[in-house]
């Protein structure tokens, strides 16, 4: 008796069991698709949240990208106008230079420095260093030419020049090509600023590897 009694308790809670399944499955159907939809919305918001991102360093960039191309560039124009100046006599029939270069500052820009590649801003903020040292060279062959021409000075004055000009122009290509600006109009032409500093640039590269075989041989 006591054995039926096992038997059909058990049956009972068998039967209890199975009739528990299709809830059990329910739940954890439930609980499933809830866990994927909490994964999903996370997923989805962290890429709106990295497109957000992306969108604004790239505004960030195109905005302080304009503000040097245009220094460049201006800065690369005036450097092939030095590229043309074999100065003029003064009073006394000393020849003195006819154009004057600004110095390429950028305490006024006002655009986000970080949205920069870090080379690009590497190249810019080293004219820090290039013009001091161009001025330095230039000083120096003013030191020791001879008046009342100075035409050493002067040639070396112009090759300075011509490589801080194309070194501004092609750092302002750069930038125009990593922010899909349209393109330079300063290479259009043959008298264009590129032109004209890579004659220059050319020219004096020639004049001195031939002075410097010259000077070894």
């Amino acid at each position: 008796m006591a054995d039926w009694i096992i038997v059909t308790e058990g049956v009972k809670v068998a039967k209890d069991s199975v009739s528990l399944w299709p809830q059990i499955i329910t739940a954890v159907s439930t609980i499933t698709a809830a866990l994927g939809a909490v994964s999903l919305t996370h997923r989805f918001t962290r890429k709106r949240e990295q497109a957000a991102a992306e969108q604004k360093i790239a505004a960030d960039r195109y905005f302080i990208a304009t503000e040097l191309v245009f220094k460049l560039e201006d800065y690369a124009e005036t450097c092939a106008t030095v590229t043309q100046d074999d100065g003029e006599p003064d009073e006394r029939g000393f020849y003195r230079a006819t154009t004057r270069v600004q110095p390429l500052e950028f305490d006024d820009v006002t655009g986000d420095w970080r949205a920069l590649p870090a080379s690009v801003m590497y190249r810019v903020l080293e004219f820090h260093v290039l013009q001091p040292e161009a001025s330095g060279a230039i000083a120096h062959a003013y030191d020791h030419d001879s008046p009342p021409d100075f035409s050493w000075a002067f040639r070396e004055r112009q090759y300075q020049y011509a490589r801080l000009g194309l070194r501004a122009l092609f750092l302002a290509k750069r930038l125009r090509k990593i922010t899909g600006m349209p393109s330079s109009r300063l290479d259009k032409y043959l008298w264009s600023p590129q032109n004209t500093l890579w004659q220059c640039w050319r020219t004096e590269r020639k004049f001195r590897n031939k002075l410097r075989l010259k000077e070894g041989s």
